[in-house]
């Protein structure tokens, strides 16, 4: 963590003066209402790990979607809660702000993470990278507002790859990757580019030392809660409960959500399932990626690495089925440090395009389950509107910056041949 934090220099006035700014619209914005579905949980599940503890958490009758670490997270931050305030604090707002605060925190650990990734390659655009993930509407308005963790994470799976890619430290890397997956398992988009990755920066031992060890970190964590399953316990409680939703696009603007929200992905064409088309047009969009990583004389360079990451993630969101809104969420860190690293004005527009676009659809689920959900004659909001009526040409945009994104990502694979 030291070497990491060495990275920064002596960052210039104005960059301090926007991440001043920026830091004081979110504590603004903390004060709003959270989404209440979710805050729910969070309180619910946290006073639960307060009374019986991780071992007796996971009950058949406890709806608990999330993957261990999250809950050993929530458990000690909980902890450290009822110590301080006391247990019936846990369910005030109180705990909410405490809870979208540590959520603050760790989107200003990603913005540090991809200034120092930035620095490296393209040192003059390593502070625009880092204020515009920071002042990304949708990042404010998740962490700030909803209330959400994703910056939890996403914080790790960054990390994961500046340990991997910057620092050549595999076993850092294994680890914090396990982590990121362990609470949510959005990384798994990753998997194929991190494997290629390693088999060509490092020998085999060394990988399965680090495997061994990010191993070694989930069944530990695991053994809290499935003493008797700690390797699988975790993977087959998370499988039960995504089953829970078995539809195209779940408020997503993405391919699917071009034939609608909330279609069943038990549909059928050709024979085959929505949902299993899902994982085909995703297989085939990550063969496209990583075209030139299975040509045998092709030599990517490491900056390659984190767009084509980029990429790989944002088909994740784009093309399987039971996607959320927040599932995008990830791909603002990977395609900023792309767009900074490349001096992409292309990249840029693409990441403020999606920024907009996330942020009206991240405000579409929230307006409506806060407040339409249980009052339908509540009065309708601008961007509640805008987000209702535009969803196909939302869903339309984001697959077209997903096209201009490989457009550029095949413009710099060629130049990187053509300079080698």
């Amino acid at each position: 963590m030291l070497k990491f934090l060495k990275e920064y220099k002596k960052i210039p006035l104005p960059p301090i003066f926007a991440l001043l700014f920026i830091l004081f619209i979110r504590i603004i914005l903390i004060n709003q209402p959270s989404f209440k579905i979710d805050m729910n949980d969070w309180q619910a599940w946290a006073g639960r790990l307060v009374d019986v503890g991780p071992m007796k958490f996971y009950t058949p009758n406890i709806f608990a979607d999330y993957l261990p670490f999250f809950y050993f997270f929530l458990w000690i931050v909980a902890e450290v809660f009822n110590a301080i305030f006391g247990k019936a604090a846990i369910f005030s707002t109180s705990f909410e702000l405490y809870i979208k605060i540590i959520s603050n925190v760790f989107d200003f650990l990603t913005g540090y993470t991809i200034f120092a990734i930035i620095k490296r390659h393209s040192p003059k655009w390593a502070a625009i990278g880092s204020i515009l993930y920071l002042a990304n509407p949708s990042i404010i308005f998740n962490s700030s507002v909803w209330g959400q963790i994703d910056s939890i994470p996403t914080f790790l799976l960054t990390y994961s790859l500046y340990q991997l890619e910057e620092r050549k430290n595999i076993i850092g890397s294994s680890i914090t990757s396990i982590l990121s997956f362990l609470i949510k398992p959005l990384n798994v988009s990753l998997l194929p580019i991190v494997f290629l990755r390693a088999i060509r920066s490092f020998t085999i031992k060394k990988i399965l030392i680090a495997v061994g060890f990010g191993m070694l970190v989930s069944i530990v964590i695991s053994m809290f809660f499935f003493a008797n399953d700690p390797i699988l316990g975790g993977i087959k409680h998370f499988s039960a409960a995504i089953n829970m939703y078995p539809y195209t696009s779940l408020n997503a603007y993405n391919f699917w959500a071009l034939f609608g929200w909330w279609k069943p992905d038990t549909g059928h064409w050709f024979n085959l399932s929505y949902h299993i088309w899902g994982y085909i047009l995703y297989a085939f969009i990550l063969l496209i990626v990583l075209f030139s990583y299975l040509r045998r004389k092709a030599k990517i360079g490491t900056k390659l690495d984190y767009f084509a990451s980029a990429l790989s993630s944002f088909g994740f969101f784009l093309f399987l089925t039971r996607i959320h809104e927040r599932h995008l969420f990830p791909v603002f860190a990977l395609l900023i440090i792309s767009a900074c690293i490349f001096r992409s004005r292309m990249l840029i527009v693409s990441y403020i395009t999606l920024a907009i676009i996330n942020f009206i659809n991240l405000f579409y689920s929230y307006y409506y389950y806060n407040v339409i959900y249980n009052n339908p004659m509540a009065p309708k909001n601008i961007i509640f509107d805008i987000s209702l009526n535009y969803q196909l040409i939302f869903s339309l945009v984001s697959l077209i910056v997903f096209g201009i994104m490989l457009y550029v990502y095949f413009k710099n694979q060629k130049l990187i041949y053509e300079k080698k």
